[in-house]
């Protein structure tokens, strides 16, 4: 099956809510670990690593928080959304699933998994 369709079927298998919000990264790219560009959509359709649109509980949060907690979870960002220059949710790409307790820890949640 050639790579493109394979991205397709995983995405017809998901459910409405998670392709509209798929739909949002459609014009950001990615480099992946072989080092081709993809566009993030198509990286989140074929990565085999847990991915999660996180935000803060409260509304906004300090950059050290979102920081901290990148390091302590050992996650990776893919993207981020901002409103001026407060983040109001990045997406974050980990090797396990995530810790309830660590988001809690830093105020956190997540608004979806897309993977």
């Amino acid at each position: 099956m050639g790579r493109f369709k394979e991205i397709y079927i995983n995405y017809l298998n998901l459910d409405k809510e998670e392709r509209e919000h798929i739909k949002t990264y459609s014009t950001e790219y990615i480099y992946d670990n072989e080092n081709r560009k993809l566009l993030l959509s198509q990286y989140i359709l074929i990565a085999n690593k847990y991915i999660y649109e996180i935000k803060a509980i409260e509304g906004t949060a300090h950059l050290w928080t979102w920081s901290d907690f990148k390091d302590e979870a050992k996650g990776k960002i893919l993207s981020y959304k901002t409103e001026g220059n407060i983040i109001l949710s990045q997406l974050l790409e980990f090797e396990e699933e995530l810790d309830v307790e660590l988001l809690c820890k830093y105020g956190l949640e997540i608004v979806i998994r897309l993977n």
